[in-house]
């Protein structure tokens, strides 16, 4: 850390320094998360607020919205599609765990009913091709099943040593 900045990343790294700060990152764990000093993290930050404000570049919900969504992931706070009776929802892992065990049981049993009726149900535990995955809505909805099933397992499991 403290080493030389790769002159292509600085604009990523300013943008990155100045979202993340801004979602309430300290520069410790700027520096921490992009492996940077605190130093670089604090400079970079200032330099595209320099930016914004200079009207060299401006704020926008889409960049905002790309490095919240790249720091929740690199925590594992990972973004789920899951199936109900009406549609497609999203949500975060974090959200999943929030929810009370009965709306969790019922997506779970909505998810599961969508890929009960899918033909290409057989194929879900294969690997994905790359580039194109046709079953990616399924993949990502079995995934929210196994996350669901992970959270109901681990309260039953704490209810179970609590009594």
């Amino acid at each position: 850390m403290g080493a030389s900045i790769d002159p292509d990343m600085i604009p990523y790294l300013q943008e990155a320094c100045y979202y993340l700060r801004r979602k309430g990152l300290s520069f410790m764990e700027l520096s921490k998360a992009l492996e940077i000093s605190e130093a670089q993290a604090t400079r970079l930050f200032e330099e595209y607020a320099s930016k914004i404000a200079a009207g060299a570049a401006s704020e926008n919900e889409v960049d905002k919205n790309l490095w919240e969504d790249i720091h929740n992931d690199s925590f594992g706070n990972e973004k789920i599609t899951f199936a109900r009776d009406d549609g497609f929802y999203h949500c975060r892992r974090s959200d999943l765990e929030l929810m009370e065990s009965s709306a969790l049981m019922s997506i779970f049993e909505s998810s599961k009913k969508f890929l009960d009726f899918d033909m290409y149900k057989p194929y879900l535990n294969t690997k994905p091709p790359v580039g194109y995955d046709p079953m990616a809505l399924q993949r990502q909805v079995k995934r929210a099943i196994e996350l669901i099933q992970e959270i109901l397992n681990q309260r039953f499991k704490k209810e179970s040593e609590q009594e």
